[in-house]
């Protein structure tokens, strides 16, 4: 019931940002930011569960990223202690509050498995953030070395082992493949950078590819949600709708219905397009220099069909695709099962990663 409150609250607040400034400066005022934190991370109930672990939380002002967390786990007397340590900023920002909460939530019993199995001490550094930091283990970033699975790939294997669902077979997958819609369908935010008008707005790659696309046949790619404005959203809104590419927001499962989706970077690179592999979607991906963890595992032409950065020869590797049919189904299949398998072992590749780091 808590992670459905925290969940909506950081939706909500992420999607309206004068909510999100009245909320982080009140949050800044109050003498109740550290009660706030301690009863989201439940120390008691963490115990409770690993009776022979004690947990610490501590804020530290020398620490400036308030993205930045230290995990240490040490043996004192009968205990292992495992102490977190953030930067004190992160008690005066309601979304790095709570995606300190998500992260800790998936991670901790994980590395508690790790220490489990080793009697060295564990000392790691990690990067919350979409955008990654070179030297901390990170959920995107340009440093191969210290990437591990990101949210979007966890919550995608919670689904799968909660629905027990198994991998398709060749056959069943392209009879489904083949009653798909045949069409590019994306959906997404305005986000990339915060905008103060029109003109800047226009700037925006997600933007300037929509209305790039917005007249050609099977390419139907929309704005949903507006964010990172700092003017009117309904003027925002307003212009989209004249604009002709903008739309109500559609379920995930919408997009299943579809045969192609375009990996179209915003703030981050695409988190959600795992699930979109999952869904059966032949991906459309540009070459980006930062990565996701499972890029490791896709090559082009074998997971998925390459198009430049701007998108700008997608039509060109549409048309391919529908002249080679049975290869664009077998480039789809193996992206399918690949990041099934990974989603499988998610647990084991963020567990290895967490073996090889050196802080």
């Amino acid at each position: 019931m808590l992670r459905k409150l925290l969940n909506y609250v950081k939706k909500e607040i992420k999607s309206n940002n004068f909510l999100k400034n009245i909320f982080n400066k009140l949050i800044k005022r109050t003498p109740l930011k550290r009660f706030l934190f301690f009863y989201i991370f439940k120390p008691n109930k963490f115990r409770r569960k690993y009776n022979e672990f004690k947990l610490d939380i501590v804020f530290k002002k020398e620490i400036q990223d308030p993205e930045h967390s230290r995990l240490t786990i040490e043996k004192k007397d009968s205990f292992k202690t495992v102490q977190i340590t953030f930067s004190k900023k992160v008690l005066d920002n309601a979304i790095a509050i709570l995606r300190a909460y998500h992260c800790f939530d998936i991670w901790l019993p994980l590395i508690i498995k790790v220490s489990k199995i080793s009697d060295q001490e564990i000392c790691l550094d990690f990067n919350m953030s979409d955008k990654g930091e070179k030297k901390f283990l990170s959920m995107e970033q340009e440093n191969r070395k210290n990437l591990i699975p990101d949210l979007y790939a966890f919550s995608a294997s919670s689904e799968i082992i909660k629905n027990k669902i198994i991998k398709q077979e060749f056959i069943d997958f392209k009879n489904i493949w083949l009653s798909k819609e045949n069409k590019i369908f994306w959906r997404g935010t305005t986000t990339g950078r915060y905008y103060r008008s029109i003109k800047e707005l226009n700037s925006t790659t997600r933007i300037i590819i929509c209305k790039s696309f917005k007249n050609v046949k099977n390419i139907d790619f929309k704005i949903t949600k507006i964010r990172q404005n700092l003017i009117s959203e309904i003027e925002v809104k307003k212009y989209l709708i004249a604009e002709d590419i903008f739309a109500e927001e559609v379920s995930e499962d919408k997009f299943a219905s579809y045969r192609y989706y375009p990996d179209i970077p915003g703030n981050s690179l695409g988190w959600g397009t795992i699930k979109k592999y999952l869904s059966g979607n032949l991906i459309f991906k540009t070459n980006n220099e930062k990565r996701l963890f499972y890029y490791q595992f896709l090559h082009p032409w074998v997971h998925y069909i390459p198009v430049k950065d701007d998108f700008s020869d997608l039509e060109e590797k549409f048309n391919w695709s529908q002249e080679n049919i049975d290869e664009t189904i077998n480039i789809a299949y193996r992206g399918y099962i690949t990041i099934f398998d990974y989603i499988k072992n998610i647990d084991k590749h963020f567990i290895n990663s967490l073996l090889k780091y050196r802080p």
